[in-house]
């Protein structure tokens, strides 16, 4: 009798136990049941444990017999996968809509379900509640938003994974951007990188042959420093020191006062996103040179200042005119940058210089050198979204076509066991190097630009720059050094020559010389 006594005295007290610790955790969420973490926790646990049990099924269950059915069977569980996976980031939000737009970004690394499923993520993300936005300004101020703005649009402007930004005017009539963190992502952000980091080692332990824990590290590693909105004004500022020579380049100003870790306030720009075409010619602006432009501009961050801005997206660029009719480009989000070392920088250089020198030997050194090893070939398809074909051809005159596309999209499948191994096992530096080479891919093929080879020339010009850099820094005599300038300029003159190949190449007078045709 007391044995039962003492086990429903048990049972009631886990009981009250729960129910006050519930309780408790419902009352500091807002009510809402989507801000306790367990209950988010729970939620990723059985969307990745039904993705699992899907794979399990579909592909792992018996011997393969068809193989066309095999694909297709992939590709459809693929699909459902990322469907199941897009519903988890959109009901848990914050973090997990980071890394649905980390994979949103890896096209032609990762299969093209996953990547058109999640591109959406980047201007679809949820919507805070103004109320929620008008809390976080009073918390971080301590006064209502009539009293900080004299006036502030409730519409936002657009909202991203970790916070929504809104239009707003000073008392001194200045017009600015206000960008307010999610009210409850701070306070997610421990358990949902514990979260995801926990999931991807289940994930590994139910498929060791495929490698994605370089996914949970840069979450580890980089969101703590994205939800430090003082450290983006830091980074903005920096930016815009190191590009005060590029008149055309446009980055917000910061007003320090109205700025704390949760709360951004900068300068106002008005402008359309650089994938929108039809918006750009309607103001009459030439996408040629816009392409030319964003080349130049992650060119330079890339080989020439090593501090390269690590969220590219179309989201983040905007284009204007400005008073003049010039052509300006907006640099927007300047909440992760990464300072590449000068070796990542001279490793990389050289790997660039082999592929547009289609020396595969070169090739085999520098990705080596990367951490690549013998996955060479198909890292260098990674970097150029070319076919190892094309890279020894040369891409610099192998012509794209649509079945060397279909045929990359269809190798991500094929080899998406190689490719998770290059993405464990490259320098981690270079995993930002494949998402700023996406978005300028990404931008050509938007904008029409892509028999320009902009990035390539660009990527081209400030490569031979680092090399030429790197040499100096080897030489031991004037004759030496002269012989590395000389080179240099050499290499520049002919990437101009190449420039003005292209321009002819692709007019109306290169139709009418038949060029293209003699060419192929």
């Amino acid at each position: 009798m007391m044995r039962v006594r003492i086990g429903k005295c048990l049972l009631y007290g886990s009981g009250l136990t729960f129910g006050s610790g519930f309780g408790y955790s419902l009352y500091q969420s807002g009510g809402d049941l989507n801000n306790i973490g367990a209950v988010r926790f729970g939620r990723a646990a059985i969307a990745v444990g039904k993705i699992a049990y899907d794979y399990k099924k579909t592909l792992y269950s018996e011997e393969v017999k068809d193989k066309e059915m095999y694909e297709k069977n992939k590709s459809d569980c693929h699909l459902r996968s990322a469907e199941e996976l897009l519903k988890l980031c959109c009901a848990n939000g914050g973090c997990f809509i980071k890394v649905g737009q980390h994979i949103g970004a890896l096209d032609y690394l990762l299969p093209e379900e996953y990547v058109n499923t999640m591109k959406i993520l980047h201007s679809r993300a949820p919507e805070m509640p103004l109320d929620d936005i008008y809390s976080v300004l009073n918390e971080e101020f301590g006064q209502d938003p009539t009293e900080l703005f004299a006036s502030f649009d409730p519409v936002p402007l657009g909202t991203a994974s970790l916070a929504q930004v809104h239009k707003a005017v000073l008392f001194n009539g200045q017009v600015v951007a206000v960008k307010v963190q999610h009210k409850y992502v701070r306070k997610h952000s421990f358990v949902d990188i514990w979260t995801c980091d926990f999931l991807v080692r289940m994930v590994k332990v139910a498929f060791p042959q495929f490698e994605f824990m370089w996914l949970a590290d840069e979450l580890r590693k980089n969101m703590p420093l994205e939800l430090a909105f003082t450290k983006e004004a830091e980074n903005s500022e920096k930016a815009a020191r190191m590009f005060k020579d590029y008149t055309w380049l446009k980055i917000p100003k910061i007003s320090w006062n109205l700025t704390t870790d949760r709360v951004l306030v900068m300068e106002y720009f008005s402008g359309a996103h650089v994938n929108d075409v039809d918006a750009l010619l309607s103001q009459g602006i030439d996408v040629f040179d816009v392409s030319s432009k964003i080349g130049q501009m992650y060119s330079k961050m890339i080989f020439d200042d090593g501090f390269v801005h690590c969220d590219p997206h179309p989201g983040n660029v905007l284009v204007q005119k400005n008073a003049a009719g010039d052509t300006q480009v907006v640099l927007l989000d300047h909440g992760l940058y990464t300072q590449l070392n000068n070796k990542f920088r001279y490793d990389y250089a050289d790997f660039w210089s082999a592929i547009i020198n289609r020396d595969v030997e070169a090739i085999k050194l520098a990705a080596d050198n990367l951490g690549v090893g013998n996955l060479y070939g198909l890292f260098a398809c990674m970097v150029t979204a070319r076919s190892w074909t094309s890279i020894q051809k040369g891409v610099d005159v192998a012509e794209r076509s649509a079945s060397e596309s279909a045929e990359i999209k269809a190798n991500v499948t094929l080899y998406l066991r190689e490719i998770t191994d290059v993405l464990a096992f490259v320098n981690r530096q270079m995993i930002l190097i494949f998402k700023t080479n996406d978005l300028l891919r990404g931008i050509e093929s938007t904008l029409g630009t892509k028999n320009s080879m902009s990035s390539f020339i660009q990527m081209s010009r400030s490569c031979m720059r680092v090399i030429q850099e790197k040499q100096l820094l080897e030489t031991t005599s004037s004759f030496a050094r002269w012989k590395v300038n000389l080179r240099g300029r050499w290499a520049q003159f002919r990437i101009s020559c190449y420039e003005v190949f292209l321009y002819l190449y692709w007019s109306k007078l290169g139709a009418t010389l038949m060029l293209r045709s003699f060419s192929s």
